[in-house]
C-alpha cells in the first residue's frame, strides 16, 4: 500500500501518496477516484440554513467515467481501475476550474506505460487541487434573461421581485456548487434633469449587479451580509445593502433581499429589490424616468471539460410602490 505523504481531502476522502517502491493497493486508485466521484456526482442534499464548506459539492455531472478497483486485479489503461479513465476525469476537473495539470497527469497512460510513482502521486494532488477549489470555475459568462421597467415618478419606497426556478433542487445546488450565481441589477434613465435623479443614476450604476454565490453575495458597491444561497431560509433576509448618495441623499439606499421557497427541497430563489427614497419628496425632489430591475445570471463556463449545468428560468415581477 501506499506510504508516501498525507493527501488531506476536508470532507472527502484521504488519499497517500505513492512513492517507488510501494506495492500498489486497490485503495490507492479507489481514494482518489472516490472524491472525483464525489466531485462528479449529484450535489450533496444539505439542508439550506447554514453553510458548511466540508459537506457542500456535487456537480451533478453523472459520477467518475471509470469503476473502482477490486484487490487483485490488474492496474490498465481503461475498464474498472482504468488508470487513463482516472486522468480523463481528473484532466476535465482541472479545464473546468482551471487548475494547472500536474507533471504526469496530462500524459494518458496506454497498454505499454509504466506508471511512475510520481504520476499517482501527482494525480492525487491534482484531485486536491480540484476538491479545494471546487467552487470556482475558470470563467463564467453573464447574462440578462428578463427585465422590468417603471416610468411612473416615485418618492418613497419601491419593491420588485425576481425569481430564479431550477427544475430540481439538485440542478439547484449543482448550478450553486459549480461556482454558477443568480442576480439583479438596475439603472435609471431620462426624465427629469435635477440632482435627485443624477443621484439615483449614479448609486444604480455604482452598485451594478448584486451576485448570490453559494457562500456570500457581491456587488461593486454597498455591505454584503456575507449570505449565500446555502444560508437561505423561506423567510427574505437583507444579503447586500447601498447607500452611497451625497447630502441631502445620504439615507437614500438599495437593498436586496433573498429567500428560498423550501430549505430542505429548494427550487426557486425570490431576489427583492427595495429602493428608498428616505427625503420623502420633502428635502429633495421625486424620481423619474424610466428605471429598469434586471434579472442577471452568472453562468459556468465548461472549457473543454464537457460539463454542463442547468439554466434556471427566470420571473421578473413588476415595478410597485410610490
Amino acid at each position: 500500500m501506499a506510504s508516501g505523504s498525507a493527501v488531506t481531502i476536508t470532507g472527502g476522502t484521504n488519499m497517500t501518496q505513492v512513492v517507488a517502491g510501494d506495492v500498489i493497493d486497490d485503495a490507492d486508485f479507489n481514494n482518489a477516484r472516490t472524491n472525483v466521484n464525489t466531485l462528479l456526482s449529484g450535489a450533496a442534499d444539505v439542508t439550506l440554513g447554514t453553510f458548511t464548506v466540508a459537506n457542500t459539492y456535487g456537480w451533478n455531472q453523472g459520477g467518475a467515467g471509470v469503476s473502482a478497483a477490486s484487490a487483485g486485479s490488474t492496474v490498465q489503461d481503461t475498464g474498472a481501475g482504468g488508470f487513463k479513465d482516472l486522468q480523463d476525469d481528473v484532466q476535465a476537473m482541472c479545464a473546468f476550474l482551471g487548475q494547472s495539470v500536474r507533471t504526469g497527469v496530462g500524459s494518458d497512460v496506454t497498454t505499454s506505460t509504466t506508471i511512475a510513482a510520481a504520476t499517482w502521486a501527482n494525480l492525487m494532488l491534482n484531485v486536491k487541487d480540484c476538491w479545494d477549489n471546487r467552487f470556482v470555475p475558470a470563467s463564467r459568462t453573464a447574462a440578462t434573461d428578463g427585465s422590468t421597467t417603471r416610468t411612473a415618478s416615485w418618492t418613497n419606497t419601491l419593491t420588485q421581485e425576481t425569481t430564479w426556478t431550477f427544475a430540481s433542487e439538485g440542478a439547484l445546488r449543482a448550478y450553486f456548487n459549480g461556482g454558477g450565481a443568480v442576480g439583479v441589477s438596475a439603472s435609471r434613465s431620462g426624465g427629469s434633469s435635477n440632482t435627485q435623479n443624477t443621484q439615483w443614476t449614479n448609486k444604480l450604476s455604482g452598485i451594478s449587479d448584486v451576485w448570490l454565490y453559494h457562500n456570500t453575495t457581491a456587488a461593486s458597491a454597498g455591505t454584503s451580509a456575507g449570505i449565500g444561497l446555502y444560508e437561505l431560509t423561506t423567510a427574505f433576509q437583507q444579503i447586500m445593502i447601498y447607500y452611497g448618495g451625497t447630502s441631502p441623499y445620504t439615507s437614500d439606499y438599495i437593498q436586496v433581499n433573498a429567500k428560498v421557497n423550501s430549505t430542505t427541497n429548494p427550487t426557486v430563489i425570490t431576489l427583492q429589490t427595495k429602493l428608498r427614497d428616505e427625503g420623502d419628496n420633502v428635502l429633495d425632489e421625486a424620481v423619474d424616468g424610466t428605471l429598469t430591475i434586471n434579472a442577471r445570471r452568472l453562468q459556468p463556463n465548461a472549457n473543454g471539460s464537457g460539463f454542463s449545468f442547468a439554466t434556471p428560468t427566470d420571473g421578473t415581477g413588476t415595478i410597485s410602490g410610490s
